[in-house]
């Protein structure tokens, strides 16, 4: 993580974060990687853990852009998909999976 305190575009913009060359190289790669893997196991059931412990648990429907689009089960909580008028898809993060489990 590098933070800068002056920007080189123009006196009025300042930039406050800009992610180092070894940090974003490795991000794409680990999103690459797993977009791969989860293309795929497109419309397999799986549970899906993130890194800051939620867990959800579903329908691989796609993998598009860094983004793993779920159809939501109930669990832990959750409402019956139905319920909301429709299925429930989340947009999860590619690079902030931490598990993503295949169930039968």
């Amino acid at each position: 993580m590098c933070i800068m305190s002056e920007s080189p575009s123009t006196p009025t913009t300042r930039v406050v974060y800009q992610a180092n060359q070894p940090m974003l190289q490795s991000v794409q790669n680990v999103r690459n990687m797993l977009h791969h893997t989860v293309r795929q196991h497109i419309g397999k059931k799986v549970q899906v853990q993130n890194i800051d412990g939620q867990v959800w648990e579903g329908v691989i429907i796609s993998a598009d852009r860094g983004i793993l689009y779920l159809q939501v089960t109930p669990m832990h909580g959750y409402p019956e998909p139905r319920a909301l008028f429709g299925p429930t898809i989340l947009p999860l993060v590619l690079y902030e999976l931490l598990v993503i489990t295949l169930l039968m």
